[in-house]
């Protein structure tokens, strides 16, 4: 039987509206903001309110007659007369079962809501390709699984999702990776996986099952929770940046050394390099972080890839060199010396890494050596391929995230020229990157920029969806962010919610919220649902986190 937990109150300064109600409640019940109630409306109807706010409101005209009534401001005496009070909660409408849109009588009995009277609430019914997104537990304890709908989540419909939030705090990195398990043991027929690992070394043994002591049996049960099982990645296969050290088995990222030994051995791991041949080509993306208001750095990295056949990278920046002592009127040029003096200063510094490598046929078996083109022939439906960027620096990571990305958009665009002769069906490729700000910032941009405009706005119809983290949404390109269909919010400061426009979507209650929200628990919006945000809870990574590195 429903009990009766509140009733509606309709004043003259704040009526009922086809929005909001307004209801006091019974003085033993425990209420919360984003709790769910259900309401009896007109015509046998139930209409469906979320929490927004609440407040105790007593008969007390003002602080001095609390003052008084305590013997003038006694705090160690008793008020000699009790006050009349009751707590009202705010809420937004979200659903009428009749689709009645008439403001809420005054007096109307206001009930909990029950796990189906939820789901139809927030948007969770009818949905073709439910991908999990979590649970949302009410202050009864009842507890409903939210989902996403796929075709909004990954396409064709709507695509992409940014996660944002404080580091360490928000976990917008261990929730992608919970979303990318529910894509592979839902949908492992069409979607692959490419995820960058740009932190430590969490994301370098995700084929591995989590230990005991990282995940309990009620970190298992939540799993099932979300109708998921609780078992790492399958399918995976890793690239490290190359290093000429032996001594570290020719890699040069943190992945622990016994993890390292057991990929070998299974054959799901290589050292990528970039060849000088192919490298030239890419060279604007050693420059994205460079002021180039007049495009002399590009078209000297066009002319570049245009012009040297370089035999190794010893003879490019020798040839470079050369151009910086050549007047441009001998050559018939319009770049002048002083760009190419820049350009080479720079591609002298950049390019001194030991993945600019020339591949050693004779020893590419030993050292595990291929080139970043060979990364894309790994990736298909129901694989997973991570990419470690972490050991290299800020121009690096840039160079490599965007050389992928292009590789990608060429080859759903039917292949560049490397690709022709072995073009992989790639299916929906789903691609993780945190910090992105770092390859989209607000204030400037570049060919990276460029290629993750070109993944938001058309990707969904090519079959690319981005899965974007960062600290502050405000850093990050604003068409980025505005393509993403699907957003996370973790905790985050008061400064950056005045910043980012963003955050105005959400009530003061809302905001509020995200300054203080647990590890574990983040706010989710979805084009499907009703409410602005829904806040969830999800499980814990059920992959090894190896404790450290070499």
């Amino acid at each position: 039987m429903a009990i009766t937990i509140g009733r509606v109150v309709a004043t003259e300064k704040n009526p009922s509206t086809t929005n909001t109600v307004q209801f006091w409640i019974e003085d033993s019940i425990v209420l919360k903001p984003f709790d769910v109630v259900m309401i009896r409306h007109i015509n046998n109807s139930k209409t469906y309110a979320i929490i927004t706010e609440l407040k105790y409101l007593t008969d007390g005209a003002g602080y001095l007659a609390d003052w008084v009534s305590s013997d003038f401001g006694d705090v160690g005496v008793e008020p000699r007369n009790r006050r009349i009070g009751t707590t009202v909660a705010d809420a937004e409408i979200l659903y009428n079962d009749k689709n009645c849109e008439m403001p809420i009588r005054n007096g109307a009995s206001v009930e909990w809501a029950d796990a189906e009277g939820i789901r139809r609430a927030l948007g969770l019914t009818g949905l073709r390709n439910p991908i999990p997104a979590g649970w949302f537990t009410m202050s009864n304890d009842v507890s409903v699984n939210v989902e996403f709908e796929g075709n909004f989540l990954i396409g064709p419909e709507g695509a992409h999702l940014n996660a944002a939030g404080i580091s360490g705090l928000a976990t917008k990195t261990s929730y992608a990776m919970f979303l990318c398990s529910a894509l592979q043991q839902r949908r492992s027929n069409d979607v692959s996986l490419v995820i960058f690992n740009v932190k430590g070394f969490d994301l370098l043994s995700i084929d591995e099952a989590a230990k005991e002591d990282d995940l309990n049996d009620k970190d298992r049960e939540n799993w099932r929770k979300c109708e998921l099982e609780p078992k790492p990645f399958n399918n995976v296969t890793y690239f490290y940046p190359y290093s000429r050290n032996e001594s570290q088995r020719y890699n040069a990222s943190k992945v622990p050394s016994d993890v390292h030994k057991r990929q070998i051995e299974a054959d799901s791991c290589y050292h990528y390099v970039y060849p000088a041949d192919y490298g030239k080509s890419r060279l604007s993306l050693l420059l994205t972080d460079v002021e180039d208001n007049t495009h002399t750095m590009e078209d000297c990295s066009v002319e570049v890839a245009q012009s040297e056949s370089p035999g190794t990278w010893d003879a490019l920046r020798t040839s470079l060199e050369q151009r910086t002592r050549t007047s441009p009127s001998s050559r018939g040029a319009v770049i002048t010396v002083q760009s190419w003096r820049k350009f080479y200063r720079l591609i002298r510094t950049r390019t001194k890494n030991d993945i600019f490598e020339e591949v050693l046929s004779s020893k590419k078996k030993e050292r595990r050596q291929c080139r970043t083109t060979d990364i894309i022939k790994h990736v298909g439906p129901g694989k997973v391929v991570v990419i470690d960027i972490e050991p290299l620096p800020d121009y690096l990571q840039t160079l490599v995230v965007g050389d992928v990305l292009d590789q990608i958009v060429s080859a759903k665009l039917g292949g560049s020229d490397e690709q022709q002769d072995e073009l992989p069906d790639l299916g929906r490729v789903v691609i993780f990157a945190d910090e992105l700000n770092k390859y989209a910032p607000k204030q400037s941009g570049g060919s990276l920029t460029s290629t993750l405009l070109e993944i938001t706005e058309r990707g969904r119809s090519l079959g690319i969806v981005l899965f974007g983290a960062e600290q502050f949404r405000s850093g990050v390109h604003e068409r980025v962010i505005g393509n993403c269909a699907t957003n996370v919010f973790g905790r985050t400061s008061a400064v950056e919610i005045k910043k980012a426009s963003d955050y105005g979507m959400l009530n003061r209650t809302q905001q509020a919220s995200l300054t203080r929200l647990p590890q574990g628990t983040l706010m989710i919006q979805h084009p499907l649902f009703t409410s602005a945000v829904v806040k969830i809870n999800f499980p814990k990574p059920a992959y090894a986190q190896p404790k450290g590195g070499k």
